[in-house]
Order: structure tokens, then C-alpha cells, then sequence
């Protein structure tokens, strides 16, 4: 306080400004002081609180360094310049900040809880979850802190733990309704959805107002394929948030679903707006360009896919590979080697590789490939590498290196006019094993009706393997399984064994695939590998797809521009096969007079 009577009378109007809202005036008042008593340490380190409501973070940092000069004992000011930081995202120096604040006050909690937050901000959950015990020690009724260290266990994905640490917060505070909007993401996440709804329902009943909790319950309906109440909810969300990137991610999702292209695109344009780093939603964003042939946004996008979570341990794993320099495209290559490498699946180098030949004319330089191990074989048809390895060898020497799906960048592909034009552009050795006896009138087809289960969309892609029961039982066709994995086990428990030739035990990498489908006179394929790889041979494939498919086949025609020899069967509607098959056998005697009864 001032010894100055006037002044104190300005120093408590100030406060009195500060408590009704009206910062501006409130700051005025404080300034006043100053220029009476410019070492006045309440009018200095208020004004510090006042900046940084108003939002001028600098200034406020620069209130509070002068009010710790003038007092460094004061715990407080600290931590209010903890939070200065925090706010416009200098964690080292916040953290240092609310340490001196625990230093003067070792029993302050909401130290340790901001502490706590800056560090889950740096990405270190260990000293996050630290940070918040200690304030949980210090105050077993913070619940706040208590709820931080189930946010960051739901980020770890340990969703039981998650639940579990959550309800303990809910004891400690029945009123924290946001807690229940918590559980019932963690319940979604588990795949309980009749928990989860029940658990979002009764936070939006709580708290109406909450978005958060409106968007979570949308998440739900998203994964039970409800994709208009999906999208009402997220709606309602951006009514009552209309800053929250999440929901308009969420309703972008839904949308894709509804067929709804342009407003999904709009709607992951605003998260992106709203945050810029928003990774999955300028990934999804990337898809939706792919999937309408834009392909000069998309490709642009589309290399936000090394921030995404899944991508962080095939970083780790390869950091011998990631840690050189990436090629973009402007560095001269001259006496150079650049290192291509596979990222994803094996459907994904597979359609992707095609680019290699067009890219080394543009960039003449010596290519090595370090692919996965079983497409190591099949890639050996491909003369413009220079160096090919597999995953399990040593990586070669290189100067940069660059994912093979990152090729249709650096070519500047922007429609599909782009694509390159060779058809086949790999080949299969000839094994006499696979050979196959050509009658008159008689069919050989490859089939395959799962997919990788790490893949994405992998619920929509695959079908019974019963849908294909027409076919097997025909006298009129040989049926072959191209289905590798454990996926195979279903031709036994539908007791098929002695109707499907199974020659899988054979099929120990691509090349042999190759090789046995430039035998057959048609694959019929789920979107998986198996497909790109008759595709890339120019073999005869016909693929079901889900009603809203993978970017790659877009949203209509039979067609496909990345495979000449591919035909495109859709879903009318949503997860119903039975009219694709129907369609596929009503070809299958178009082309070859053959009835499938």
C-alpha cells in the first residue's frame, strides 16, 4: 500500500475496476500510481494480472520481472509469471518461473500443477505426472490436478487406468461434471459405447453448455456409423464453442461419411485455422483433396503424416534413416544418393513405386530402396534402382532420404493425367509351381477378403469370406485363396478346404504372389495389398468397395485411373455387401457367360 492517501483511494478503485471486468480503466488507475510512485509493488505486479487478461503477454512479463526485482521472496509473482509464459508457449523459462515459485512456497499446489501442465506441453508426461502427485500430495482435494494425471494416462492410451483416476476426481468433486465427458471418451476409446453414452449423456445433462461433452457423444455416433445425429452433435458443439478445433475436425469426419465433400473440407479448413498444428485434421484434410483427384493440395497436406502419433515409433525405430536431411526437391544431387523407404503398408509402396523411374529422370541421381522385407523380391524388376534392401538389413549409405509416397510431391502430380503411363510397371518371374491348366470355359480366380488390421478404415474394407460362397461352389471355377495370415483360418471354420486351392504356404513374399496371380484369370480383392499388387501387374481385379472408400478410389465410377486393369464395385449403401457381390457375379456372366447361382 501507498503512505499516500490519494493514492490509496486510486489503488482501491483500481481493484474495485479490476473486480467489475473493466480492465481498461482498472490499468489506467494502476498507471496512475505509478507515475506518482513508479517502485509502487501492488500497482506493478496487479498490472501484471491486468496485461495478461487483456492479452499482452510481453508486457505482463515485463510487469512481474520488475515486481520480483522490487520483492524476490514473493511466491506469487512467480507464478503468475509462470503462467505469462506458459501462455504465449516458453516453457523453459515457465518452468523455471513456478520452480522459484515452489522454491519460496514448497506447499503451493497450483505451482505444481502448472508445472505440471508445462510439462505435458514439452511432451515429458513422466514429470507432468510428477508434478500433478505432488500437488495431489500437498491437496487431496485438488481434483484438477487429479483429473490432469487421467488426461495424460488417456493420452497413453491406458483407458482403465484413465477411468479409474477420473472417478477418484468425480469423489472429490461430484460437481466436476467435465469428468463424466472424460470417462465417456475413455469408454469410446475401449470401444463401450453403450458406457460412454450413457456417461456423455449425463455430462450434457449436468452441464448443457459444455461442447466438449457434445462432440465426445458425437465420437461415439461417428463409430457406431451414425453419422447424421454424429453430426448434430458436433454442430451443436461449434453452437456452444465456436472456437473449439476438435468438433469441426469431428463433423469433418461426419460429413465424409454423409458424402458431404465440400463441407468436410471446410469444416477441417476451420480446425486448421483455429490451430494451425493440428495434425489429424490437416491429415484427414489431405484425404478428402486425394479422394476429388485435387492433387496439388493434397499432396501437400498429405506430408502432415510424419507428426501423426502412429507415425512416431516408425520414426524411432528408423531414426537411422530420419535423421539425415529429407530431400525436398531444390538440393543438387550431383554425385548424390538419395534413400527411398517405405512408410506404411505394403499396398502403399506398391501403388506408389511406380513413381520411381519418372522421378529419377527428373532427378538423376543414384536410388537406393530399403523396403519392407517381402516386397524386396518383387521390386528387383525395377532396373533404375540402384541399391535395394529390406528392413532387416543394414541401411546403405545415402546423402538424403525420402518416403516413397512423397515422390507424387516432388513430381509436381497435380490430376491424374500425371500418373505415369507404363502398365504393367512390375512383373512376376515365371514359377512353374503356380502353373495353371487354361480350359475352355472355365475360370481360375484369386480371391482375398481381409486386410491388415493396423490399416486404415479396416472395419469397412474387409467382408465374410461366406459372401464368396457362390463362387467357390461353382463347377465352373477353381477358386484360389490369396488371403495370407491368420485371416486364412476361415476357409476351415466354413469348412471350404477341400473347395479353395490353398497354396499359401507357398506364398512367402510378393514375388510369389505375382507369380501365381499372372496365372489366374481374374482377382476379386478387399482394398488391400493384394489388389495394388494386380493392379501393378496389370492382372485382371475387380475390387469391392465400402460405400465412402479409401482416398485412392474416390467417390464414383468403376474405374480406377491408378489401375487400367481394375474394376470398382461400390456400396449402395452403407456396410451392405450383398448387393456388391450381386453385382460382381452379374459381371462375372456378362464377361465370361459364367452363372453363379
Amino acid at each position: 500500500m501507498s503512505n499516500n492517501i490519494n493514492l490509496e483511494n486510486i489503488l482501491r478503485n483500481a481493484v474495485i475496476a479490476y473486480k467489475k471486468n473493466d480492465l481498461i480503466r482498472a490499468k489506467s488507475l494502476y498507471l496512475t500510481v505509478l507515475e506518482n510512485e513508479p517502485d509502487n509493488i501492488e500497482a506493478i505486479g496487479n498490472l501484471g494480472v491486468i496485461t495478461k487478461a487483456i492479452g499482452n503477454y510481453k508486457e505482463a512479463i515485463n510487469y512481474y520481472i520488475k515486481a520480483i526485482k522490487l520483492n524476490p521472496e514473493n511466491a506469487l509473482t512467480y507464478n503468475n509469471l509462470g503462467n505469462a509464459f506458459k501462455a504465449i508457449k516458453d516453457y523453459k523459462r515457465a518452468v523455471i518461473a513456478f520452480i522459484d515459485c515452489i522454491k519460496r512456497d514448497p506447499k503451493n499446489f497450483s505451482a505444481y500443477n502448472n508445472l505440471g501442465i508445462v510439462y505435458e506441453s514439452m511432451g515429458d508426461n513422466n514429470k507432468a505426472i510428477k508434478a500433478y502427485k505432488e500437488a495431489v500430495r500437498i491437496n487431496p482435494n485438488f481434483s484438477k490436478a487429479v483429473n490432469n494425471i487421467g488426461v495424460i494416462l488417456y493420452k497413453q492410451k491406458k483407458y482403465e487406468e484413465s477411468i479409474g483416476i477420473f472417478k477418484i476426481a468425480l469423489k472429490i468433486d461430484p460437481k466436476y461434471y467435465e469428468l463424466y465427458s472424460n470417462i465417456g471418451a475413455c469408454y469410446n476409446k475401449q470401444k463401450k459405447y453403450a458406457e460412454a453414452i450413457e456417461a456423455l449423456n449425463i455430462a450434457i445433462e449436468k452441464q448443457p453448455e459444455n461442447g466438449g461433452a457434445y462432440t465426445n457423444l458425437g465420437n461415439v455416433y461417428n463409430k457406431l456409423y451414425d453419422y447424421k445425429k454424429a453430426a448434430k452433435l458436433h454442430e451443436k458443439s461449434i453452437e456452444l464453442e465456436p472456437n473449439g478445433s476438435n468438433a469441426y475436425s469431428n463433423v469433418g469426419t461426419s460429413y465424409k461419411y454423409l458424402g458431404q465433400v465440400k463441407k468436410s473440407i471446410d469444416s477441417y479448413k476451420k480446425a486448421i485455422e483455429l490451430d494451425p498444428n493440428f495434425v489429424n485434421a490437416h491429415f484427414d484434410l489431405s484425404t478428402m483433396y486425394l479422394s476429388k483427384g485435387d492433387y496439388k493440395n493434397g499432396w501437400n497436406e498429405y506430408e502432415w503424416r510424419f507428426k501423426k502419433e502412429e507415425m512416431i515409433p516408425h520414426i524411432i525405430k528408423n531414426k537411422d534413416i530420419f535423421s539425415k536431411p529429407m530431400f525436398s526437391g531444390n538440393e543438387d544431387l550431383t554425385n548424390k544418393t538419395i534413400l527411398l523407404h517405405s512408410e506404411q503398408g505394403f499396398g502403399d509402396s506398391i501403388q506408389f513405386i511406380r513413381f520411381l523411374p519418372e522421378f529419377k529422370k527428373k532427378f538423376p541421381c543414384k536410388i537406393a530402396v530399403k523396403c519392407r522385407d517381402e516386397l524386396k523380391e518383387l521390386f528387383k524388376c525395377i532396373d533404375e534402382i540402384d541399391v535395394l534392401t529390406h528392413r532387416n538389413e543394414a541401411t546403405p549409405s545415402f546423402d538424403y532420404h525420402l518416403p516413397i509416397m512423397s515422390m507424387p510431391k516432388l513430381l509436381d502430380m497435380k490430376s491424374n493425367k500425371d500418373l505415369p503411363k507404363q502398365y504393367p510397371y512390375l512383373f512376376a518371374t515365371k514359377d512353374r509351381e503356380f502353373e495353371m491348366e487354361s480350359k475352355k470355359g472355365h475360370l481360375n480366380i484369386g480371391i482375398c477378403w481381409s486386410a491388415s488390421v493396423t490399416g486404415e478404415s479396416y472395419d469397412g474394407k474387409v467382408f465374410d469370406l461366406k459372401y464368396f460362397e457362390p463362387l467357390i461352389n461353382s463347377d465352373k471355377i477353381t477358386v484360389y485363396t490369396l488371403q495370407v495370415g491368420p485371416e486364412n483360418e476361415d476357409i476351415k471354420k466354413l469348412g471350404f478346404e477341400d473347395k479353395i486351392v490353398d497354396l499359401t504356404d507357398k506364398l512367402t513374399d510378393f514375388s510369389k504372389t505375382a507369380s501365381l496371380m499372372k496365372e489366374l484369370d481374374l482377382v476379386i480383392s478387399s482394398d488391400t495389398s493384394v489388389a495394388h499388387l494386380a493392379g501393378a501387374l496389370d492382372v485382371p481385379v475387380w475390387i469391392p468397395l465400402q460405400k465412402i472408400p479409401d482416398w485412392r478410389w474416390g467417390n464414383k465410377g468403376e474405374n480406377s485411373p491408378w489401375y487400367p486393369s481394375a474394376k470398382l464395385f461400390r456400396q449402395k449403401t452403407a456396410r451392405v455387401w450383398e448387393s456388391v457381390f450381386q453385382s460382381i457375379y452379374d459381371k462375372i456372366f456378362s464377361n465370361f457367360k459364367i452363372k453363379i447361382k
